[in-house]
């Protein structure tokens, strides 16, 4: 048997010899969708070479604002009758908080001129029982306080440790220093009460004589009956002109030398700390220039000031959790023109671009 094959048409508009007349078109697609749907397509291809061109060419580093803080500490042992209000501005020498010396140190109001009395009688034996009984009762809350405070100062290490690995945040170290410093002011008053009582013990078992001179010395010495001064306060100055960002103690708490009273923030101009990666260091030079992206797109140039001493951690809520963190070194920027007050916040995130330098092949 043989195929037949169906002849071709001569032309679109014929079947089978027969005329077919197809319906004209009603309208003609305009060039510009088809430009615009070429522009679609290649768009994305077009921004991700444009995004690997700029990481090619310019290095692009996290970074944070960084404002000096200072830690004011008490100078001598005392308690505070007044402490600085959070946001309030001070200039340099205005004190931060004043302290009052401990009640020790206060001066022993003489008798009036009265006839000297008889000495009295020894003190019941049941008086020195209860005595004995309060002295123990302080020294093993003063001991309880010491352990208190060990343990929260192992724990404030602990939290610092962690803290710079990354692992924890500035609040939960900034709770743990603030209990560690309640716990050293608890142990501070278990002192004071300690010598409070011990001195209340001299005092009663010292002879009446020795305590009231009788009159015809009084008389002859007047000037002993003078009141006694006021208790002298310590203030606590603030080392420059600065803002108070937090108080670590409160009115009425007794305080050691060296305790945390309160941190200020300085009135410098802040820098802006740069994570470089080890690998990028020809950026890491004195002068070097570069731009700083905020995250609500202000750009501001700065230049390089300074390095860290050695290498950090990049903060970890900057790192890609697919990412390895790795340490990186800390390059000091200042920006060639004072920032925006907007931007003089404490650890603000943004990014650091620098101006391009060519690698070395060699």
């Amino acid at each position: 048997m043989k195929i037949q094959f169906d002849v071709p048409p001569e032309s679109a508009q014929e079947t089978n010899g027969l005329a077919v007349r197809y319906a004209a078109s009603k309208r003609k697609v305009p060039r510009w969708r088809w430009y615009l749907l070429l522009a679609m397509v290649l768009l994305p291809p077009a921004y991700l070479l444009t995004r690997f061109g700029v990481a090619y060419w310019w290095e692009t580093t996290p970074a944070q604002v960084m404002i000096e803080q200072v830690t004011v500490r008490a100078p001598s042992v005392g308690r505070v009758v007044r402490i600085a209000q959070v946001g309030e501005t001070l200039q340099p020498g205005q004190p931060v908080a004043e302290l009052e010396a401990p009640a020790k140190e206060k001066m022993v109001q003489p008798l009036p001129l009265v006839a000297p009395a008889p000495a009295p009688a020894p003190a019941p034996t049941k008086l020195l029982q209860n005595q004995h009984a309060r002295q123990t009762m302080l020294n093993e809350a003063h001991q309880l306080a010491q352990d208190q405070l060990a343990i929260q100062q192992a724990r404030l290490q602990r939290m610092q440790d962690l803290w710079n690995q990354g692992a924890a945040t500035r609040q939960e170290v900034d709770n743990a220093r603030l209990q560690a410093l309640q716990a050293q002011v608890e142990v501070s008053r278990a002192r004071a009460d300690i010598r409070e009582h011990r001195t209340l013990l001299v005092q009663e078992r010292m002879p009446t004589e020795t305590q009231a001179p009788s009159a015809p010395n009084l008389a002859a010495k007047p000037e002993a009956t003078a009141p006694s001064p006021v208790p002298a306060t310590t203030a606590v100055a603030s080392p420059a002109g600065a803002k108070v960002l937090r108080t670590l103690v409160h009115k009425g708490d007794w305080v050691a030398p060296g305790t945390d009273i309160a941190v200020v923030q300085t009135n410098a101009e802040p820098l802006v700390y740069a994570y470089l990666p080890a690998k990028e260091a020809r950026y890491a030079q004195l002068g070097r220039e570069a731009t700083l992206r905020f995250m609500d797109g202000g750009r501001v140039r700065a230049k390089v000031v300074g390095l860290a001493p050695e290498v950090q951690g990049t903060p970890a809520d900057r790192v890609s959790p697919l990412t390895p963190r790795t340490t990186s070194i800390v390059v000091r920027l200042q920006a060639v023109t004072p920032l925006p007050e907007s931007y003089h916040i404490q650890q603000l995130p943004l990014d650091v671009r620098f101006d391009w330098v060519p690698a070395s092949w060699f």
